[in-house]
């Protein structure tokens, strides 16, 4: 598929340190479609997406001078994602998000003190909790994609689960079984099912 709507920039949120590949590496292009633009945040550690880091973000992508981004995230920046997306709603036109802990009400316990001092703060930015913040901030031709993994796939579910409730556009893709990695198929898969979308809306548009 090479077909894709024009313009359709991905900003890209790391995981992990910039130089810890434990989950691989962001790639340079997405396979099957070679014309896409990408882009990467980028951060000196390993962070997670609370507040501060945020404002660092939106920053970032407002100095990349486009008009509209796909954002995308993995795991920890999967929840970055969500919540820069609700910030500047009129700049990310669709939000992909890959195997991330969006369901956890109370904090986990994985070096998160550091970014999140307490289970309250952390709540505020769960997506879970924020459905309907989230539904409302972005606008009826924004498209969500959900993706989920062999590590969160419950919560994935869960969540895509309860933004149909709402009736809040998205799509959700199982893929439980698809390893926890940059680099395991759920960025192509994601891509796909965006234009696809995009496809289906311009036909009947």
């Amino acid at each position: 598929m090479t077909d894709e709507p024009k313009q359709m920039n991905l900003v890209f949120l790391p995981a992990t340190d910039h130089d810890d590949e434990i989950y691989g590496s962001i790639p340079e292009q997405v396979e099957g479609h070679p014309d896409l633009t990408i882009r990467q945040v980028l951060f000196p550690k390993k962070v997670w997406y609370n507040k501060f880091y945020r404002k660092e973000a939106i920053k970032q992508i407002r100095a990349f001078g486009l008009d509209s981004v796909v954002l995308v995230g993995f795991s920890k920046s999967g929840l970055g994602a969500w919540n820069i997306t609700r910030e500047i709603p009129e700049l990310v036109s669709a939000t992909i998000i890959f195997d991330a802990p969006v369901g956890r009400i109370i904090m986990p316990p994985w070096n998160i003190s550091e970014f999140y001092i307490n289970t309250v703060e952390w709540q505020e930015d769960l997506p879970f909790l924020s459905m309907q913040d989230f539904h409302a901030a972005v606008s009826e031709s924004h498209h969500l994609i959900l993706l989920s993994g062999a590590e969160f796939h419950d919560e994935m579910h869960a969540l895509s689960h309860s933004m149909a409730q709402l009736e809040s556009n998205h799509l959700f893709l199982n893929r439980s079984k698809m390893e926890h990695h940059w680099n395991s198929g759920w960025i192509e898969d994601g891509v796909n099912g965006l234009i696809k979308r995009l496809h289906l809306r311009s036909s009947h548009g």
